[in-house]
């Protein structure tokens, strides 16, 4: 087992069912349902709860969730971009090849979430506090993580143009395979970072250096 990756989400063992007719509500419990396609009265919900369900090919653009709670969800192929979750608490959650433009979750509660080859340009993630989170391949160009408590990180091969980390408190992140130039850091935030070899150059303007080329080696050229 990784240690590196956050607790997958569990699910019912007598498999998932469809969801009951009708529009979703708020503030109703959603258990073990397998939910696909366009979902009637998603677009406003409020203090609802999903638990052991998987989201497939789910169109979720702009809706507007306040108090949401996802225990043990999975997000597969689906659009939430320009989603709304205020007051959003996620507990083994995993995003696969999901679009997250725009998403807005600040202060948003992540334990054990990952994101694999996810969009997520634009998203904010402002005052977010996050435990066990991992992002795989992902897009977050201008992404806004200000002020966000991320002890642990680990990104993979994500690209981050422009991706705002000022504030966060990265204690024991590693960001090794990711894209850094552009980042938008400061060395307080760094501390305790781990970084590859080859990352180095993109964070060197933070110490107010420029890296060279390597000079040869004076015994090459006797």
């Amino acid at each position: 087992m990784d240690p590196t990756r956050p607790n997958a989400p569990k699910f019912p063992r007598g498999g998932l069912r469809a969801p009951p007719p009708g529009p979703l509500e708020s503030e109703t419990v959603y258990r073990g349902l397998a939910l696909e396609g366009d979902l009637t009265g998603a677009e406003a919900l409020n203090a609802v709860t999903f638990q052991g369900c998987v989201f497939r090919r789910v169109n979720l653009t702009g809706v507007h969730w306040r108090g949401v709670r996802l225990t043990d969800v999975r997000f597969e192929g689906c659009d939430l971009s320009g989603a709304r979750l205020e007051d959003a608490a996620l507990e083994r959650v995993q995003f696969t090849d999901c679009r997250l433009l725009g998403v807005q979750a600040a202060h948003a509660r992540l334990r054990h979430v990952t994101l694999s080859r996810v969009a997520a340009p634009l998203s904010v993630w402002v005052k977010a506090d996050a435990a066990h989170l991992r992002l795989d391949d992902c897009d977050l160009t201008e992404a806004v993580f200000m002020d966000a408590d991320l002890p642990g990180l680990i990104l993979r091969g994500c690209r981050l143009p422009r991706t705002d980390l000022r504030g966060a408190r990265l204690a024991g992140a590693d960001l090794r395979s990711s894209d850094l130039r552009g980042l938008r850091v400061t060395p307080r935030e760094l501390e305790g970072v781990t970084v590859d070899a080859a990352q180095l150059p993109d964070l060197a303007h933070l110490l107010g250096v420029r890296v060279g080329e390597s000079l040869p080696d004076p015994d090459a050229l006797r």
